[in-house]
Protein backbone atom coordinates (compact mmCIF):
# COMPACT_ATOMS: atom_id res chain seq x y z
CA UNK A 1 0.00 0.00 0.00
CA UNK A 2 1.54 3.15 -1.03
CA UNK A 3 1.67 6.03 1.95
CA UNK A 4 -0.52 8.62 2.00
CA UNK A 5 1.41 11.43 0.98
CA UNK A 6 2.47 9.45 -1.89
CA UNK A 7 -0.85 8.81 -2.99
CA UNK A 8 -2.15 12.16 -2.79
CA UNK A 9 1.33 13.63 -5.03
CA UNK A 10 0.46 10.73 -7.59
CA UNK A 11 -3.26 11.59 -7.83
CA UNK A 12 -2.25 15.79 -7.60
CA UNK A 13 0.02 15.12 -11.01
CA UNK A 14 -2.33 12.92 -12.39
CA UNK A 15 -4.93 15.89 -12.04
CA UNK A 16 -2.57 18.39 -13.15
CA UNK A 17 -1.96 16.62 -16.42
CA UNK A 18 -5.67 16.47 -16.95
CA UNK A 19 -5.99 20.43 -16.31
CA UNK A 20 -3.74 22.04 -19.52
CA UNK A 21 -5.02 25.66 -19.31
CA UNK A 22 -4.06 27.22 -15.94
CA UNK A 23 -6.73 28.28 -13.89
CA UNK A 24 -6.43 30.70 -11.36
CA UNK A 25 -8.18 30.16 -7.73
CA UNK A 26 -8.49 31.99 -4.38
CA UNK A 27 -8.08 30.04 -0.80
CA UNK A 28 -11.14 31.42 1.04
CA UNK A 29 -11.28 30.03 4.55
CA UNK A 30 -14.61 29.25 5.09
CA UNK A 31 -16.24 29.62 1.49
CA UNK A 32 -19.17 27.05 2.07
CA UNK A 33 -21.90 26.10 4.61
CA UNK A 34 -21.39 23.34 6.50
CA UNK A 35 -24.48 23.72 8.37
CA UNK A 36 -23.19 24.86 11.79
CA UNK A 37 -22.52 28.72 10.74
CA UNK A 38 -18.73 27.87 10.77
CA UNK A 39 -18.05 27.62 7.52
CA UNK A 40 -15.62 25.22 5.94
CA UNK A 41 -12.58 26.34 3.59
CA UNK A 42 -12.45 25.93 -0.14
CA UNK A 43 -11.02 27.15 -3.43
CA UNK A 44 -13.00 29.53 -5.18
CA UNK A 45 -12.28 28.72 -8.67
CA UNK A 46 -11.93 32.32 -10.69
CA UNK A 47 -10.53 32.42 -14.13
CA UNK A 48 -9.28 29.92 -16.74
CA UNK A 49 -6.69 30.95 -19.52
CA UNK A 50 -8.23 31.17 -22.84
CA UNK A 51 -5.43 32.00 -25.72
CA UNK A 52 -3.54 34.63 -24.76
CA UNK A 53 -6.86 35.70 -22.83
CA UNK A 54 -7.95 35.15 -19.00
CA UNK A 55 -11.34 34.66 -18.80
CA UNK A 56 -13.93 34.15 -15.44
CA UNK A 57 -16.75 31.51 -15.85
CA UNK A 58 -19.70 34.01 -16.01
CA UNK A 59 -21.49 31.87 -13.32
CA UNK A 60 -24.50 33.83 -11.97
CA UNK A 61 -27.76 32.86 -11.01
CA UNK A 62 -31.27 34.12 -10.70
CA UNK A 63 -33.34 31.88 -9.13
CA UNK A 64 -32.29 28.83 -6.35
CA UNK A 65 -33.23 26.05 -8.74
CA UNK A 66 -30.09 27.03 -11.24
CA UNK A 67 -27.72 26.37 -8.06
CA UNK A 68 -28.81 23.04 -9.02
CA UNK A 69 -26.99 23.24 -12.19
CA UNK A 70 -24.74 25.47 -12.49
CA UNK A 71 -22.16 23.40 -10.75
CA UNK A 72 -21.68 21.63 -13.93
CA UNK A 73 -19.75 25.52 -15.25
CA UNK A 74 -17.02 24.57 -13.13
CA UNK A 75 -14.67 21.79 -13.39
CA UNK A 76 -15.41 18.39 -11.03
CA UNK A 77 -12.21 18.21 -9.14
CA UNK A 78 -8.85 20.09 -9.35
CA UNK A 79 -5.32 20.02 -8.05
CA UNK A 80 -4.55 23.25 -6.72
CA UNK A 81 -1.43 24.51 -5.28
CA UNK A 82 -1.79 27.53 -3.08
CA UNK A 83 0.48 30.14 -2.58
CA UNK A 84 1.32 32.99 0.15
CA UNK A 85 4.12 35.96 -0.66
CA UNK A 86 5.74 33.80 -3.55
CA UNK A 87 5.57 30.27 -1.27
CA UNK A 88 3.89 27.14 -1.30
CA UNK A 89 2.01 26.61 1.83
CA UNK A 90 -0.07 23.70 1.22
CA UNK A 91 -1.21 20.94 -2.05
CA UNK A 92 -4.96 20.20 -1.82
CA UNK A 93 -7.50 18.27 -4.33
CA UNK A 94 -10.79 19.99 -4.13
CA UNK A 95 -14.43 19.43 -5.67
CA UNK A 96 -16.92 21.03 -6.97
CA UNK A 97 -20.18 19.83 -5.18
CA UNK A 98 -23.01 18.43 -6.70
CA UNK A 99 -25.50 21.55 -5.72
CA UNK A 100 -24.80 25.13 -4.24
CA UNK A 101 -26.48 25.94 -1.33
CA UNK A 102 -26.22 29.61 -1.50
CA UNK A 103 -25.69 31.97 -4.26
CA UNK A 104 -21.99 33.25 -2.55
CA UNK A 105 -21.12 29.80 -2.93
CA UNK A 106 -21.20 29.58 -6.62
CA UNK A 107 -17.35 28.49 -8.07
CA UNK A 108 -16.41 26.97 -4.51
CA UNK A 109 -14.52 23.84 -4.67
CA UNK A 110 -14.82 21.75 -1.62
CA UNK A 111 -11.46 20.98 -0.08
CA UNK A 112 -11.10 16.98 0.50
CA UNK A 113 -9.16 17.13 3.99
CA UNK A 114 -9.99 20.84 5.27
CA UNK A 115 -8.52 20.22 8.55
CA UNK A 116 -5.04 19.92 7.13
CA UNK A 117 -5.47 23.94 5.97
CA UNK A 118 -7.84 25.09 8.56
CA UNK A 119 -5.40 27.45 9.61
CA UNK A 120 -4.18 28.84 6.70
CA UNK A 121 -6.28 32.23 6.60
CA UNK A 122 -7.95 34.00 9.88
CA UNK A 123 -11.14 32.87 9.91
CA UNK A 124 -14.65 35.97 9.98
CA UNK A 125 -15.00 37.14 13.42
CA UNK A 126 -17.90 40.22 13.91
CA UNK A 127 -15.07 42.65 14.19
CA UNK A 128 -13.81 41.54 10.85
CA UNK A 129 -16.70 39.42 8.89
CA UNK A 130 -14.66 39.41 5.71
CA UNK A 131 -10.72 38.59 6.04
CA UNK A 132 -8.75 39.32 3.41
CA UNK A 133 -8.06 36.97 1.21
CA UNK A 134 -4.28 36.00 -0.16
CA UNK A 135 -3.36 33.18 -0.67
CA UNK A 136 -3.38 32.11 -4.20
CA UNK A 137 -4.30 29.10 -5.69
CA UNK A 138 -2.90 27.79 -9.00
CA UNK A 139 -3.03 24.47 -11.26
CA UNK A 140 0.76 24.97 -11.73
CA UNK A 141 3.61 23.51 -9.99
CA UNK A 142 4.86 27.02 -8.68
CA UNK A 143 4.18 30.72 -9.02
CA UNK A 144 6.20 33.63 -8.98
CA UNK A 145 6.34 37.21 -9.39
CA UNK A 146 8.83 38.20 -12.24
CA UNK A 147 7.88 41.79 -12.17
CA UNK A 148 8.50 42.20 -8.10
CA UNK A 149 5.32 44.01 -6.89
CA UNK A 150 6.44 45.13 -3.68
CA UNK A 151 5.26 47.99 -1.11
CA UNK A 152 6.74 51.32 -1.37
CA UNK A 153 5.90 54.90 -0.70
CA UNK A 154 4.00 56.40 -3.47
CA UNK A 155 6.05 59.03 -5.80
CA UNK A 156 4.80 62.69 -4.82
CA UNK A 157 4.17 63.27 -8.85
CA UNK A 158 2.27 60.10 -8.81
CA UNK A 159 0.13 61.47 -5.98
CA UNK A 160 -0.45 65.14 -7.70
CA UNK A 161 -1.22 62.63 -10.92
CA UNK A 162 -3.87 60.34 -9.23
CA UNK A 163 -5.61 63.34 -7.03
CA UNK A 164 -5.83 65.60 -10.52
CA UNK A 165 -7.42 62.54 -12.17
CA UNK A 166 -9.75 61.81 -9.17
CA UNK A 167 -10.95 65.60 -9.38
CA UNK A 168 -11.89 65.04 -12.95
CA UNK A 169 -13.73 61.30 -12.54
CA UNK A 170 -15.31 63.22 -8.68
CA UNK A 171 -15.57 67.26 -9.75
CA UNK A 172 -18.28 67.85 -6.68
CA UNK A 173 -19.47 64.80 -4.68
CA UNK A 174 -22.50 65.16 -2.58
CA UNK A 175 -21.78 65.52 1.18
CA UNK A 176 -23.90 66.96 4.02
CA UNK A 177 -23.02 70.44 5.60
CA UNK A 178 -22.73 68.87 9.02
CA UNK A 179 -23.19 65.53 10.31
CA UNK A 180 -27.02 64.43 9.35
CA UNK A 181 -28.69 62.34 7.46
CA UNK A 182 -28.72 62.29 3.73
CA UNK A 183 -32.02 64.51 3.83
CA UNK A 184 -32.43 66.97 0.75
CA UNK A 185 -32.08 70.01 1.87
CA UNK A 186 -28.53 69.41 3.55
CA UNK A 187 -27.26 66.96 1.08
CA UNK A 188 -25.40 68.91 -1.87
CA UNK A 189 -22.70 69.14 -3.99
CA UNK A 190 -19.23 69.95 -2.69
CA UNK A 191 -15.99 71.05 -4.02
CA UNK A 192 -12.86 69.32 -2.28
CA UNK A 193 -9.13 69.91 -1.88
CA UNK A 194 -6.05 67.91 -3.04
CA UNK A 195 -5.09 67.12 0.89
CA UNK A 196 -9.00 65.33 1.25
CA UNK A 197 -7.56 63.00 -1.17
CA UNK A 198 -5.45 61.01 0.95
CA UNK A 199 -2.64 57.98 -0.37
CA UNK A 200 -3.05 55.06 1.51
CA UNK A 201 -1.51 51.38 0.15
CA UNK A 202 1.02 51.58 -2.78
CA UNK A 203 3.10 49.88 -4.83
CA UNK A 204 5.82 49.28 -7.54
CA UNK A 205 7.29 46.72 -9.70
CA UNK A 206 10.20 46.21 -11.52
CA UNK A 207 8.98 47.13 -14.88
CA UNK A 208 8.52 50.72 -12.67
CA UNK A 209 4.39 50.49 -12.75
CA UNK A 210 2.88 51.50 -9.60
CA UNK A 211 -0.14 51.33 -8.04
CA UNK A 212 -2.20 53.47 -5.68
CA UNK A 213 -4.85 53.43 -3.13
CA UNK A 214 -6.16 56.57 -1.94
CA UNK A 215 -9.34 57.81 -0.33
CA UNK A 216 -11.63 61.02 -0.09
CA UNK A 217 -11.91 62.04 3.77
CA UNK A 218 -14.26 64.36 5.09
CA UNK A 219 -17.83 63.02 4.35
CA UNK A 220 -20.02 64.01 6.94
CA UNK A 221 -23.41 62.26 6.36
CA UNK A 222 -24.95 59.66 8.16
CA UNK A 223 -25.94 57.52 5.39
CA UNK A 224 -23.65 55.47 2.81
CA UNK A 225 -21.30 57.43 1.06
CA UNK A 226 -21.41 57.79 -2.64
CA UNK A 227 -18.65 56.39 -5.01
CA UNK A 228 -16.43 59.15 -4.57
CA UNK A 229 -16.28 58.58 -0.68
CA UNK A 230 -14.73 54.65 -0.50
CA UNK A 231 -11.36 54.08 -1.50
CA UNK A 232 -9.56 53.79 -5.05
CA UNK A 233 -6.92 52.37 -6.79
CA UNK A 234 -5.24 53.72 -9.72
CA UNK A 235 -2.44 52.27 -12.13
CA UNK A 236 0.59 54.10 -13.13
CA UNK A 237 2.89 53.52 -16.06
CA UNK A 238 6.29 54.12 -16.33
CA UNK A 239 5.77 57.25 -18.29
CA UNK A 240 3.17 58.34 -16.00
CA UNK A 241 -0.27 57.89 -17.11
CA UNK A 242 -2.50 57.57 -14.83
CA UNK A 243 -5.44 55.15 -14.78
CA UNK A 244 -8.40 53.70 -12.74
CA UNK A 245 -8.67 50.45 -11.40
CA UNK A 246 -11.66 50.87 -9.66
CA UNK A 247 -13.20 51.46 -6.16
CA UNK A 248 -13.93 49.29 -3.29
CA UNK A 249 -10.47 47.04 -4.18
CA UNK A 250 -8.03 44.87 -1.49
CA UNK A 251 -4.97 43.53 -3.46
CA UNK A 252 -4.87 39.92 -3.19
CA UNK A 253 -1.81 39.77 -5.26
CA UNK A 254 0.65 38.98 -8.13
CA UNK A 255 2.08 36.24 -9.97
CA UNK A 256 2.93 34.98 -13.39
CA UNK A 257 -0.29 32.52 -13.50
CA UNK A 258 0.70 31.41 -17.27
CA UNK A 259 4.02 30.88 -16.41
CA UNK A 260 4.56 33.55 -19.42
CA UNK A 261 7.24 35.75 -17.87
CA UNK A 262 5.45 38.94 -16.64
CA UNK A 263 2.76 39.03 -13.86
CA UNK A 264 -0.85 39.21 -13.29
CA UNK A 265 -2.54 41.57 -10.76
CA UNK A 266 -5.27 39.95 -8.67
CA UNK A 267 -7.27 42.45 -6.56
CA UNK A 268 -10.47 41.61 -4.16
CA UNK A 269 -13.51 43.52 -4.51
CA UNK A 270 -14.86 44.61 -1.64
CA UNK A 271 -18.33 45.35 -2.46
CA UNK A 272 -21.13 44.06 -0.14
CA UNK A 273 -23.60 41.74 -2.28
CA UNK A 274 -21.88 42.82 -5.41
CA UNK A 275 -18.30 41.51 -4.82
CA UNK A 276 -15.96 39.24 -6.13
CA UNK A 277 -12.41 39.70 -7.61
CA UNK A 278 -10.82 41.28 -10.96
CA UNK A 279 -7.33 40.39 -12.69
CA UNK A 280 -5.44 42.96 -14.16
CA UNK A 281 -3.26 41.91 -16.97
CA UNK A 282 -0.78 42.90 -19.90
CA UNK A 283 0.30 46.21 -18.48
CA UNK A 284 -3.07 46.81 -17.37
CA UNK A 285 -4.73 46.74 -20.48
CA UNK A 286 -6.88 43.97 -20.24
CA UNK A 287 -8.83 42.79 -17.25
CA UNK A 288 -11.30 40.44 -16.30
CA UNK A 289 -13.71 39.99 -12.96
CA UNK A 290 -15.28 37.08 -11.38
CA UNK A 291 -18.56 38.28 -9.34
CA UNK A 292 -19.48 36.73 -5.82
CA UNK A 293 -23.22 37.48 -5.46
CA UNK A 294 -24.75 36.67 -2.27
CA UNK A 295 -28.93 37.35 -3.21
Amino acid sequence: MKPPALTLLLLLSTLAAAQRAPLIGIFESSALDNGNNQGQPGIRVLFHQSGRLWRSYNALCQDEACLKTIPHVFPPTTAWNLIKDGKPVAMVIANTPAAYRFYSEIGVQAITNPAAVAHLEPRPTPDQPDPPHTILATTLPTLHDPDNWQPAAPFPLDVTHVRQTFHKLYPHPKNCTQTTTNAPSNYHESTITDDQIAPGSSYVSNKNWRILEVTLNGYLCDGPPDDAWINHWFAISPTGQVQHLGRLLRLAGAADFAHEGHSEVLFQIEGGNQAGYTLFYDSFTHQTQAPVTHH
